[in-house]
């Protein structure tokens, strides 16, 4: 399950993007408004940030001032490397500028967020976003790799039971695991995911401690 959000442009940016694109409008509130060059978010950075998103109210679709997704009622943060096209386009062209540390609340218009599609149930095609952030943390180079296989392997039997793998996605999700993501990754069809089979990040080995790329 992936989450994704919308953001911000920052002091000489501002005027300049909300003349593109109408309705676009990021308010620092806390924090940091300049900092050095190692502090300030750039293209390509990797990010750690924590956000909640709701319909704006100036929305002209979707329950005005309803929550969609909040990282913090997950008490985990959003990591994701910003402008590279992992996020909506109002994250990738606005959290670049912005201060770690910073907080801001950022209005996103359609254009910059989820467009006439919207993204299900909550986000209405058409609807205008609003996102409370927190600027985390951010580094130039990628995080280590989880071994995402070794946490999933409870009992350390070097291979992933449908047992396992639906306990993962309940603690992590609520939910159960997606359709069609076990047959997917069960290649052989023994009934077990092995580390060979496993798409999902794992190290170097199935004992691999994360702290290889």
């Amino acid at each position: 399950m992936k989450f994704t959000a919308a953001a911000l442009l920052l002091l000489s940016n501002f005027a300049a993007a909300e003349e593109a694109t109408p309705g676009f409008k990021v308010t620092v509130y806390e924090g940091p408004k300049e900092c050095s060059d190692e502090e300030k978010v750039k293209a390509g950075d990797f990010m750690k940030m924590h956000y909640t998103g709701t319909i704006d109210e100036s929305s002209e679709t979707g329950e005005k001032g309803s929550k969609f997704d909040s990282s913090r009622d997950r008490d985990s943060t959003f990591d994701f490397q910003i402008g590279v096209g992992q996020v909506i386009k109002g994250w990738d062209e606005g959290i670049v500028g912005l201060c770690k540390g910073a907080k801001a609340t950022i209005i996103i218009p359609p254009a910059m967020g989820y467009g006439d599609s919207g993204a299900g149930d909550a986000i209405p095609g058409g609807a205008t976003l609003n996102f409370d952030v927190e600027v985390v943390d951010l580094s130039s180079t990628p995080p280590p790799q989880p071994n995402l296989f070794k946490e999933i392997d409870t009992d350390n039997d070097k291979k992933l039971s449908k047992e396992e793998v639906d306990a993962f996605f309940q603690k992590t999700h609520g939910a159960p695991t997606p359709d069609g993501l076990w047959e997917n990754e069960d290649k052989d069809q023994d009934g077990f995911i092995s580390w060979e089979e496993f798409g999902g990040p794992k190290g170097a080995s199935p004992d691999d401690d994360g702290s290889e790329l």
